[in-house]
């Protein structure tokens, strides 16, 4: 999976992430590995699935609600993790945005893992705001740096990130 708007060992976290290949518990133990829990490190409250550990653990559920926030769009209330990644048909964006956006997301879901991996490796996390500020950071960084045709303000970025300086401001679809 390919975004050339952010680095490509994220289009390989996010195709691990659709082909079941990430490493949290529950597929662990599918694979005979015994652990002493399967319950999420990040809440301790429900087995650790791929879905859970991106995008349904109260955590990665905060991250999602902010950058949605951010973006000025409403999260449907219930989403699968394929709609999350798999495009930005639930909020009809076209053109450049949609492959924003699909930065957006992909990147998010990539911190959220890191984050993750900081708690179970170094028993250190974030707050979900603060994983809201590194996906905002990151993103602003590595699409201004990798796209000549976007506007590169940072007050803008943070702003607005739907109206990036485009020659047509208006980028989603009507209706």
């Amino acid at each position: 999976m390919r975004n050339n708007l952010i680095p490509q060992k994220i289009g390989i976290f996010i195709w691990r992430v659709v082909k079941g290949r990430i490493a949290v518990k529950t597929e662990l133990e599918k694979r005979g590995i015994v652990l002493d829990t399967l319950l999420c490190p990040m809440c301790n409250n429900v087995p650790e699935s791929i879905d859970h550990a991106i995008l349904s653990c109260k955590t990665a559920q905060e991250v999602w609600e902010g950058i949605h926030k951010w973006w000025k769009i409403n999260l449907p209330s219930h989403i699968t993790l394929e709609e999350l990644l798999g495009g930005s048909n639930y909020v009809n964006f076209s053109g450049k945005i949609s492959k924003i956006w699909q930065a957006i997301t992909w990147s998010a879901s990539y911190i959220i893992w890191k984050n993750r991996n900081q708690k179970v490796f170094k028993n250190d996390s974030w707050s979900s705001s603060k994983i809201i500020c590194e996906v905002q950071v990151k993103t602003y960084e590595w699409i201004s740096n990798r796209s000549r045709n976007i506007h590169k303000d940072w007050l803008h970025w943070l702003l607005d990130p739907i109206n990036l300086g485009f020659p047509d401001i208006n980028n989603r679809d009507p209706g």
